[in-house]
């Protein structure tokens, strides 16, 4: 429009800048109105800017003689009112932050607090249930076959002694073997059960006699006499795979004294 206005000459384009002040002037009267208008026609003002800005753009005399006459007033008044608007109903639409009182905030810490000592306490407490299971295995014994403790397999059934013939002793596994009528194989503890002494086997008396205190045992193991509170302790004894296995860490203790069978001096 610059360019073709230059080509103009003085009269024509005084015309020409008489047409563009009506059209401003008519424009200006329009925005005035429709800012005065009620609250229904003022909720359009976007479309009245849409349809002024698809005119042609005046050239740069006229944009200052535009400002002059309070066109661009109008409409910058109009755009100011509506960011407001937007503005606000921005505000009215964020939510609104209520701070939480002194006991509500003791009770929520409290929570926490309460959340971090059961955690603490649930893996201190696993962590020692973890330590003390290590150390049980590392301090319990292991016996292999064929020692104290351990299992010691002493021969097929048929290898069985008598049930009238003296008790065998098995050093290493620290028992006597007697082969019993009512009971079957025996594996009978050497140690006295009064004061942990050896006793011994009679074969004069065919019994077992302690050479501490004088307590006295049958074959079998039952309490005679003496001071000895129960009769012997046996191990236990299975058959696998027809092999007899005494099991030297799995220990039966005897019956009260006051129980046993051959007691000499009955209750």
């Amino acid at each position: 429009m610059a360019e073709n206005s230059a080509d103009l000459s003085g009269s024509e384009r005084e015309q020409r800048i008489a047409e563009l002040k009506a059209k401003m002037q008519a424009s200006a009267k329009k925005n005035k109105a429709q800012s005065e208008a009620p609250a229904e026609v003022k909720a359009a003002p976007k479309v009245a800017v849409v349809e002024t800005a698809a005119a042609p753009p005046p050239p740069a005399v006229s944009t200052t003689q535009a400002k002059s006459n309070g066109a661009a007033t109008n409409g910058a008044t109009a755009t100011a009112e509506l960011a407001q608007t937007t503005t606000i109903a921005a505000a009215a639409a964020e939510p609104v932050f209520v701070e939480d009182s002194p006991e509500v905030k003791a009770r929520k810490e409290m929570t926490r607090r309460e959340f971090m000592t059961y955690a603490w306490g649930g893996a201190l407490g696993l962590l020692a249930l973890q330590g003390a299971t290590g150390l049980f295995f590392f301090m319990m014994p292991r016996f292999k076959a064929g020692e104290f403790g351990g299992v010691f397999f002493i021969g097929p059934e048929s290898s069985m002694p008598a049930t009238d013939a003296p008790p065998q002793p098995n050093v290493a596994g620290k028992f006597w073997l007697v082969n019993t009528t009512d009971e079957g194989v025996k594996a009978i503890y050497m140690v006295c059960t009064h004061l942990g002494c050896l006793y011994k086997w009679e074969p004069a008396n065919f019994r077992f006699e302690c050479p501490c205190h004088g307590s006295k045992f049958t074959r079998e193991g039952f309490y005679i006499e003496g001071p000895a509170p129960r009769s012997l302790d046996t191990f236990l004894v299975t058959v696998e795979n027809g092999e007899v296995a005494v099991d030297t860490g799995k220990k039966t203790l005897g019956a009260p004294s006051a129980e046993s069978p051959a007691r000499a001096v009955p209750v």
